[in-house]
């Protein structure tokens, strides 16, 4: 099912037509740089199985991000409720395939997202949390308008906290 659509993507729900493609960016090392590990296909099935649960219960998540021109699987990208400091936050997250990175889809399925977060689901904010050493991410965060709020601990690593307030 899509959820958004920019000028050159279309950002669908993750299911299990998708698996591979999602097991094979999960698996991907340079893509994973800056997460603690590389998932494997049962834990691949694992993390679809989360991703469906939230799409369910929270009705966002991490979707697909298809390139419109060739139907292309590029790689994950959405809105997740995480918990900071205590509160809810909605965070834009994406992981892109390095064979597409530097051509701005990134950037473009994020704003996308902020688009989505700010027209339909009315939020007031949302924030992204980038480890301080990764700098296309934080460029991504910067292109879409995201600027450092804080610093704050997520999964046991001090995460820089950029946010965006509409």
């Amino acid at each position: 099912m899509k959820i958004l659509e920019t000028e050159r993507l279309v950002l669908e729900e993750l299911k299990e037509d998708r698996f591979e493609d999602l097991a094979n960016l999960l698996v991907n090392e340079k893509v994973h740089t800056f997460f603690p590990k590389t998932l494997n296909r049962e834990e691949s099935g694992e993390y679809l199985e989360i991703i469906k649960k939230r799409q369910k219960n929270d009705g966002i998540s991490f979707w697909a991000v298809i390139r419109k021109d060739d139907s292309k699987f590029l790689g994950i990208c959405g809105l997740l409720v995480q918990s900071i400091d205590g509160k809810d936050e909605i965070e834009v997250g994406y992981r892109i395939d390095d064979l597409f990175w530097g051509k701005g889809y990134g950037t473009e399925a994020a704003k996308g997202c902020l688009k989505f977060a700010k027209e339909k689901l009315k939020i007031s904010s949302v924030i992204s949390l980038i480890l301080p050493e990764n700098i296309q991410s934080i460029r991504v965060a910067e292109k879409n308008g995201l600027t450092l709020q804080k610093k704050s601990m997520f999964h046991g690593q001090m995460h820089h906290v950029y946010r965006i307030n509409f």
